[in-house]
């Protein structure tokens, strides 16, 4: 029987990419997609899915709060927040709240894939235990933390933290006419062929969109805005 996943995150493309990689992982369905947290507490009490994937950030509160208010109505689901919060407090705070893990945006599917198999294999370890000994205590525990012992690709092949982040506080600044590659790598001191893989990547991520200008002369400019 699949694992029923409810995703809630207020960008719908966002979204639609989680729902993707979730169907793409053997042993889940996604039987909700709610966009604010109003339709996600209607669609929980409903639906009553087994794994919450859930972002923090929402206009109208916290993913946070929202994970407070379901255990305190005893709902049996598990979370896995799915943000960009990178904030110390925002993480110890998913921790207290009994989250099986914390995946930063933007997703990669490896580490997305990853999390959701040692979810599944753990829910499998207890599902026809009654009661526990240490050896399955142990065994369980030791599934949910491999993830913190295993290396896995954070990023696609060529894509490293620290870069990308330089690429990204270049468009914090508001760019109204957007940025070509040539632009941001005099910015970060970087050769024009190694920012275009990472604004592509961003683009990908949906986090960047790219237009193409044509000019009267050369060729086509692709100009690349913060979404």
């Amino acid at each position: 029987m699949n694992l029923r996943v409810l995703i809630i995150d207020d960008d719908i493309r966002i979204a639609e990419i989680h729902r993707q990689y979730t169907e793409k992982t053997t042993g889940f369905e996604v039987v909700g997609i709610a966009n604010n947290l109003e339709d996600a507490q209607s669609q929980l009490d409903i639906l009553e899915p087994d794994l919450l994937l859930l972002d923090i950030f929402f206009p109208e509160g916290n993913g946070l709060e929202f994970l407070k208010k379901a255990r305190m109505h005893n709902k049996n689901v598990d979370v896995i927040p799915i943000t960009a919060a990178k904030e110390v407090h925002l993480f110890n705070e998913a921790l207290h709240g009994g989250v099986f893990d914390y995946i930063l945006k933007p997703v990669v599917f490896t580490r997305f894939r990853a999390t959701l198999e040692r979810y599944r294999q753990t829910k499998n370890q207890l599902l026809n235990i009654d009661q526990l000994d240490q050896s399955e205590v142990d065994r369980a525990l030791q599934t949910v933390r491999r993830g913190n012992s295993v290396e896995l690709p954070e990023f696609p092949k060529g894509i490293d933290r620290l870069t990308l982040d330089k690429v990204q506080q270049v468009f914090n600044s508001v760019h109204s006419s957007g940025l070509t590659s040539e632009e941001v790598a005099s910015q970060i001191g970087a050769s024009r062929t190694t920012v275009r893989r990472y604004l592509e990547y961003l683009v990908s991520q949906i986090i960047l969109d790219v237009d193409v200008s044509y000019g009267g002369v050369g060729r086509p400019e692709r100009r690349y805005f913060k979404r």
